[in-house]
């Protein structure tokens, strides 16, 4: 028997809350044995890239707000991963150059240990799927979002999936 589409428990969506936080788990372990955490990471991962600008929040996985990454630009230079030219842009310590290939070889260990188990038609196929349900929930998101400013400001020019033709007409109009 297929589950309903407004089910709470439908196997699809737990197993998938189920492999990301074990994933999750799993990079954290990884990342811990070189004493970084995931946010340390991806600061340490932009600066390396030259994709990280002081005074701006670093864009990726997660988005580390400016508060956040000069806290964590403070923690990871007293732990020696990073040094402040003159100019106060961080850059990677020639000392800490081996733990950060070592920390990333630990990920990308991960990366390949996670999938191991698919041939390579199960992950295009997962792979298509991951892509599908992406789109689908940030569609809903955006749609959420319209629906939300629709209800606030129901004067607004945006206009809710949902109203009829007339509406859309005569706001057209």
């Amino acid at each position: 028997m297929q589950p309903k589409a407004l089910e709470i428990h439908e196997p699809v969506v737990l197993s998938l809350v189920d492999a990301v936080t074990a994933w999750q788990d799993a990079l954290d372990r990884t990342l811990n044995v070189s004493g970084l955490t995931y946010p340390k990471w991806l600061l340490l991962r932009a600066i390396k890239q030259d994709q990280f600008t002081r005074g701006q929040p670093c864009p990726g996985a997660i988005l580390l707000d400016v508060p956040q990454t000069e806290r964590l630009l403070r923690e990871l230079h007293a732990d020696g991963w990073l040094e402040f030219p003159a100019d106060g842009s961080p850059r990677i310590a020639a000392s800490a150059e081996r733990r950060i290939e070592r920390a990333a070889q630990g990920v990308r260990a991960l990366h390949s240990v996670s999938v191991c188990n698919l041939n390579a038609a199960e992950r295009a196929a997962l792979t298509g799927l991951l892509h599908r349900m992406t789109a689908t929930l940030e569609d809903h998101s955006a749609r959420h979002a319209r629906h939300a400013a629709w209800d606030t400001h129901p004067l607004s020019i945006v206009v809710p999936d949902d109203a009829g033709h007339g509406t859309r007409h005569a706001l057209a109009a």
